[in-house]
């Protein structure tokens, strides 16, 4: 036979005191059905979470579970601008280039399947369109690493894939 734990003796020890202080013709609670032990279904309710949920009794303690840093959606806004001022440089590609008056205009395709025009200025979410020419559009892409000692790079998107193979 397995010796008992000391959890188990005080759990029981807990058990006859209860059943001691009881008297004996005393119905059972309305909460615990009958032919069943008061002390365990009493445990088994408070041990027992709903679907869905989360239950953590601390008795004293922190909750292991919940970060001791700030949330990092806390730091940035969430929710995007729409159009191409909500789309990051490298969720973008480009799939041709216009000639007009004014000079260069590019048509990049979006994370969201349609075709957005942009010309030199056109804000992005993490950068800004620089130039444009016959078969190229540079992009300023604006670095967010706090180790990095660059602030922004230069990307170059070519309409054909053999150009940017050579960059």
């Amino acid at each position: 036979m397995r010796p008992m734990t000391p959890l188990l003796l005080a759990f029981l020890a807990v058990a006859a005191a209860a059943q001691a202080q009881a008297p004996a013709g005393a119905p059972p609670s309305p909460s615990t059905p009958p032919g069943q032990d008061p002390i365990k279904a009493i445990l088994e309710q408070e041990t027992a979470a709903t679907p869905g949920s989360y239950a953590y009794n601390p008795q004293g303690r922190r909750d292991p579970f919940v970060s001791l840093q700030k949330p990092v959606e806390a730091e940035g806004p969430k929710i995007r601008r729409p159009g191409l001022e909500g789309m990051l440089v490298q969720e973008v590609a480009l799939r041709g280039i216009v000639k007009t008056p004014k000079g260069f205009t590019a048509m990049l395709q979006g994370t969201d399947g349609k075709s957005y025009f942009a010309q030199n200025g056109q804000k992005m979410a993490d950068g800004i369109v620089t130039s444009i020419d016959a078969s190229t559009v540079v992009f300023r892409q604006e670095v967010n690493d706090p180790l990095s000692v660059v602030k922004s790079r230069e990307v170059k998107k070519s309409l054909y894939q053999s150009e940017e193979a050579r960059q």
